[in-house]
């Protein structure tokens, strides 16, 4: 059973969908660490490397999170089998790390987990990247792809562990510059080249509501669950619909909408299995 973690603002058809997962999920509170249309945003609050969930301190949950993690750490220091103590909760999902508090309210500082993450590769603005949390992508392995965009999970869409859709053009040049250097590395050897670059799908900005804003951003409507990525609000309705959906499906994932509510930025969908 993995952890869900969503905007206490999500729409309740969505709230139903992944209800039927059977996963625990963790509705994101607003706090007045940051401004108000990203105050619910779980993507402000946390970021996950690989089976790690690196999570601020100043997060507020329903279950509440903390709590859970402060009875665990409490029975650790109990239990003398278990020294030195690591602190990390441990679920059966992966660890739980809390950090103390790198956000600040506006941009750029409100910015330090809103990373893109995935089994290869880590990607985001490292001049405010979390210091924690760029440690444990470079302790993972992960390939660091630095661009100019703090907003980077906001803006993109990782479909598996090597494509993203994002509709930030300064994302997907920063990308293809990257696979363009790879390739070159690579003249010799165009299987290393396939499985060390990434495959990425610009599409039209806009057209995702952020109260407040002229708009949101498309990778704060959705996350990936297990083999299928999940829309907070009527995907249909974007004009790069079926653009969309024909990238997601060829890299074997399913993409899932909601149908009576307008696409809309909640922060993304963090889940960790």
């Amino acid at each position: 059973m993995g952890l869900i973690f969503i905007s206490e603002n999500a729409c309740q058809e969505l709230m139903e969908k992944l209800e039927e997962t059977g996963h625990d999920i963790y509705k994101v509170k607003a706090t007045d660490v940051v401004y108000n249309a990203i105050a619910a945003h779980p993507d402000i609050y946390m970021c996950a490397v690989k089976n790690t969930l690196i999570v601020d301190e100043c997060i507020e949950t329903e279950p509440p999170l903390k709590e859970q993690y402060m009875d665990q750490m409490e029975s650790q220091l109990d239990d003398a089998t278990l020294e030195p103590m690591i602190p990390a909760m441990t679920t059966g999902s992966g660890d739980i790390v809390f950090e103390m508090g790198s956000i600040g309210y506006d941009y750029p500082f409100d910015v330090p987990y809103n990373a893109v993450s995935t089994d290869r590769f880590f990607i985001h603005n490292t001049e405010y990247t979390a210091p924690a949390l760029i440690d444990r992508a470079r302790f993972a392995g992960l390939q660091i792809i630095n661009v100019k965009q703090g907003y980077t999970k906001c803006s993109c869409i990782p479909v598996g562990s090597r494509a993203i859709i994002t509709e930030d053009e300064g994302i997907a040049r920063t990308i293809t510059a990257y696979n363009r250097m790879i390739m070159e590395d690579c003249e010799d050897d165009p299987r290393a080249a396939e499985t060390d670059t990434i495959e990425v799908l610009l599409i039209r900005k806009g057209y995702a509501a952020l109260e407040g804003f002229e708009y949101g951003f498309i990778g704060g409507t959705c996350g990936t669950i297990e083999d299928k990525i999940y829309f907070n609000g009527n995907l249909s309705d974007h004009p790069d619909f079926e653009l969309i959906c024909s990238f997601i499906e060829s890299r074997g994932y399913t993409p899932v909408w909601t149908q009576d509510t307008q696409l809309t930025d909640i922060g993304s969908i963090i889940y960790i299995a």
